[in-house]
C-alpha cells in the first residue's frame, strides 16, 4: 500500500520517528491507525425494532420532550 501524506503530516511522521524512536514511518502510520480504529469502534448504532419504537415515541410527543440533560438532573 502506498499512502500520499500532506507535506506537514509528511515533516510530523519523520519528527517523530528521529525523536520519538519509532523505527520507522509505518511504525507511526500503523499505530496512529490503531488508536483510530480502538476510538471508533462501538459507535455504530443497529437500528433495533426496540430502538426504532422509542424514537417514534419521542416524535410523537415532542412538545413534552427533555434533554438528556434535563433528564439526569431531575429532582
Amino acid at each position: 500500500m502506498k499512502v500520499v501524506l500532506p507535506q506537514n503530516l509528511e515533516d510530523y511522521v519523520t519528527e517523530l520517528v528521529q525523536t520519538r524512536g519509532y523505527k520507522g514511518s509505518d511504525e507511526v502510520v500503523t499505530e496512529a491507525l490503531r488508536e483510530h480504529q480502538l476510538r471508533h469502534q462501538g459507535m455504530e448504532v443497529e437500528m433495533t425494532p426496540e430502538l426504532e419504537r422509542l424514537l417514534d415515541e419521542g416524535l410523537e410527543n415532542l412538545e413534552r420532550a427533555k434533554s438528556t440533560d434535563q433528564l439526569r438532573h431531575r429532582s
